[in-house]
Formats: C-alpha cells, structure tokens, sequence
C-alpha cells in the first residue's frame, strides 16, 4: 500500500496520457514553439476540413440544406482566429440569424410596395432587386454594430436571403441549423482539441487580448524588413 500510495496521481497512467495529448494541443504549442504561424496553419487547415467535411457528410446522409457559401468565410474566423470577439459563439449565431431576417424582411418588404416586381427570379436583375440588396445590407449593417454582434460572413446570409434563394422555411432553418452545427465544432476544436479558452456564449476581451494574432491582433514582431526601413530612416 506503501509503495502505491508513494506513487502519486502524477505516476498513474491515466495522468500521464493526459500530459501527453495536452502538449500536442494549440494553446501549448503556441506557447512553446518558436514558429507560431506553422502551428496555426496546421490547426485552421485540419480543423477548417474535418469541420466542414462533417456538415457536408451530414448534408449528404440526411439530405438537408446545410451547404451555404457564407459558412466558409466563417469556418476560416473560427478556427484562424477563435479568441477574436467575432469569433465567439454569440456574435456567430446572432449575425447569421439576424441576417437571415433581414434579407427576408428587406424582400417581403420590396415586394409588397412592388407586387409585380419579379423577386423570385434570381436570373433577372433589375432595379427592385438593387433595393433589396441595399436595404438588407444597411440592416444587418446597422442591427450588428447596434448589438455588437459582428461576424463580416454574416453579411453573405443577408444577400442570399435577399436575393431569393431561400424560397422556403426548410432552407431557412438549414443555413442556421448549419451554423449552430459549425458552432458546436468550433468549441469542440477550440476548447477540447486546441485547448484554448475558447468561449461557450460571449467573448472576453481581456482574455482575447492575452491571446495576440489568434484574437486578430496583428503580431507587433519587428521583422528583417521593418529592421531594414526603421535603419533606412535612421540614417536619414
């Protein structure tokens, strides 16, 4: 009893293996390798994949509209830059979501001071659908800054809705069952895969600050050619 109480959790098995996987994990890597940006490559590409690999295989086996151009841009936020306040959950859903409703807001709109406008043909342009577009693009403009919920991609759910191409509910709830399913990858990557502090709801941004190029804060790095202008305008 001696000898295996001497041991300590620290000897145990189970202890060492947890050791092992959380020194593969971003967050340590980052902190322990000189070459940030190699490590954040590998992270976004396999992460970015396997996250959208798995809605476009659900999207096939169920046969639900779950593929949308705006969930790209998206993908790359999250897992590029997942401490940022636009990456956070929060800020995810509520764009998508409130974009939706603009551009279909700004389309029931147009349509019902102009009943005879042909909205539904996305093949035709024509000056009601200029309104549209510019209508639901100011919204969700005004509706993200006013909440502070911004997530550029979101803009892209807008102009898809405003356009026409979500003729019905189905597709409606698909893009944000589709987003809330990208959301649940996101944690999954960031927080258990990544092991960063990645947030459930809403960002911290002191947090996001301790965190620099993986929160969108550009590197303060000096590198050989900003050495070789500041010399230049030295010597000057």
């Amino acid at each position: 009893m001696k000898n295996i109480q001497s041991l300590g959790p620290q000897r145990s098995l189970l202890f060492r293996l947890i050791a092992f996987f959380s020194r593969l994990q971003l967050g340590y890597l980052i902190r322990s390798i000189g070459n940030k940006r190699i490590i954040v490559v590998v992270f976004v590409f396999i992460a970015g994949t396997t996250a959208l690999g798995i809605i476009t295989v659900v999207a096939y086996i169920t046969k639900l509209p779950l593929l949308f151009p705006p969930l790209g841009p998206s993908a790359f936020i999250l897992f590029h830059t997942p401490m940022s306040v636009t990456a956070s959950p929060r800020n995810v859903f509520l764009s998508h979501t409130l974009a939706v409703i603009s551009g279909l807001l700004s389309l029931w709109l147009v349509g019902m001071i102009y009943p005879h406008g042909n909205l539904y043909d996305q093949s035709e342009m024509n000056l009601y659908h200029v309104m549209i577009i510019a209508l639901s693009m100011g919204l969700i403009g005004v509706i993200m800054v006013s909440m502070k919920c911004v997530h550029p991609p979101a803009a892209a759910s807008a102009l898809i809705a405003a356009m026409g191409y979500l003729e019905n509910s189905f597709q409606v709830f698909g893009l944000i069952g589709a987003v809330i399913l990208l959301i649940l990858e996101a944690i999954f990557f960031n927080r258990i895969i990544g092991g960063l502090p990645y947030p459930i709801w809403r960002a911290d941004p002191k947090t996001a600050k301790e965190y620099g190029t993986l929160a969108g804060i550009p590197d303060t790095e000096t590198t050989f050619w900003k050495q070789l202008t500041i010399k230049t305008f030295q010597r000057r």
